[in-house]
């Protein structure tokens, strides 16, 4: 006979449905992937040259460029190999192609581009998350992943200057694309 002093133990205590939970049967708890997916693919050989046809360098110690697909404001590339796929960020791409890229490390712009990939102190470089932080701090550029409409205005930037450098390099239409309103001539703050 069940105690009387535990409410729990009552045959009728799992009949009681519950606001919020569905009593059928289950979902599953992670979806399938239409492909078989690999985060540790390397990249083949035809992903390197897809990914460096897709890049529009800018003169001298310019930015390079990434003028493929754009996803969250950043540069995106996918490849298969043996019918295993893989999706990296084209900056990420960048340091891994580079030998840059180790375990829980991240890509940081040191100049504050999100399509550039050009890997150089100046650019482009593995760092961590902390550090990536406190350089988005000096250079007042925070928040941005926080304000879902500035986090859009990332997105809608990066694919104006995608599209404005598509055709090769733009240093006018790259400014206008990129909200850059100093004049031209005028050398980058980093």
């Amino acid at each position: 006979m069940p105690s009387t002093t535990d409410p729990f133990d009552r045959p009728w205590f799992g009949d009681i449905p519950l606001p919020g939970l569905d009593s059928g049967p289950r979902a599953q708890s992670s979806p399938t992937r239409s492909r078989p997916y690999d985060p540790t693919l390397p990249p083949t050989d035809a992903a390197i040259a897809a990914f460096r046809s897709r890049i529009v360098k800018a003169p001298g110690h310019g930015c390079h460029i990434w003028a493929g697909a754009v996803s969250d404001g950043y540069g995106r590339i996918s490849w298969r190999s043996a019918g295993v796929s893989r999706t990296e960020y084209a900056h990420r791409f960048a340091l891994l192609i580079a030998g840059e890229m180790s375990e829980g490390a991240i890509g940081e712009h040191r100049c504050n581009e999100p399509l550039c990939v050009r890997v150089d102190p100046g650019h482009l470089i593995a760092s961590t998350q902390s550090a990536n932080l406190l350089y988005a701090v000096a250079c007042g550029r925070t928040g941005i992943i926080r304000n879902l409409a500035e986090r859009s205005d990332r997105h809608a930037r990066s694919l104006a200057v995608r599209d404005a450098v598509a055709g090769g390099w733009d240093a006018a239409a790259y400014a206008r694309a990129s909200g850059t309103t100093a004049p031209l001539d005028t050398p980058p703050l980093f």
